[in-house]
């Protein structure tokens, strides 16, 4: 109730409403701040290509071959190298959009950042919109981590690498816990006994993301 109160709160200060952005429009619109690889240059280019049917890929600042490999009304998925971004236009409950930015780098294990925007590109506070699911959430159910054979297999998961995607057909926000791909065959083995390998689900509810 608290998260849904400063959400609401939130959208009465900040100037959500505006003319109907698209995927398109905010990545055209993409502030140079936020755009460290791309030139306007590749991104209008990128999004022509797109439309034309042709998968080109374009180069980058740094030379590397950017594809953009889905764009709608609401989405739109960019990859360059080993790293990708997705832009989500997502409907509030005033008629209003926030947008949600997935910043995932795959080095080789993927790691992503979650960010939340106004239309105006305002930054908001990430916690407002999804709590997301720490390493507990995939622990297998019926399993107790307070044991100590549990404990033991589960210490060697000492950084979390959380990857998230967003899948534009159910409209869902998909989170995987990349961390057990990181351990020895002989300790991913163990883990996999313990842990889930599904990732967890959240659905927008116009208010944000929730299990």
């Amino acid at each position: 109730m608290k998260n849904i109160i400063s959400t609401l709160l939130l959208i009465s200060c900040f100037p959500f409403t505006a003319p109907a952005q698209t995927a398109e429009e905010l990545f055209a619109s993409l502030p140079e701040s936020m755009s460290l690889t791309w030139t306007e240059t590749n991104r209008l280019e990128l999004m022509a290509l797109y439309q034309s049917g042709l998968a080109v890929a374009v180069k980058n600042r740094l030379n590397d071959s950017c594809f953009l490999t889905r764009m709608t009304d609401d989405y739109l998925l960019v990859q360059e190298g080993e790293s990708s971004l997705e832009i989500i236009v997502l409907p509030m409950v005033n008629d209003s959009k926030v947008v949600c930015l997935i910043h995932t780098v795959c080095a080789p294990l993927c790691d992503s950042r979650l960010e939340f925007y106004t239309v105006n590109w305002k930054k908001l506070d990430t916690d407002l919109f999804i709590n997301p699911a720490g390493k507990e959430r995939f622990i297998k159910e019926g399993i107790n981590p307070g044991e100590q054979k549990v404990r033991n297999v589960l210490i060697p998961l000492d950084i979390s690498l959380m990857q998230f995607r967003y899948d534009p057909d159910s409209r869902e926000l998909l989170q995987y816990y990349n961390t057990p791909q990181y351990l020895s065959s002989g300790d991913r083995e163990k883990a996999a006994a313990c842990l889930r390998n599904t990732p967890a689900v959240f659905k927008w509810n116009q208010l944000r993301f929730e299990e």
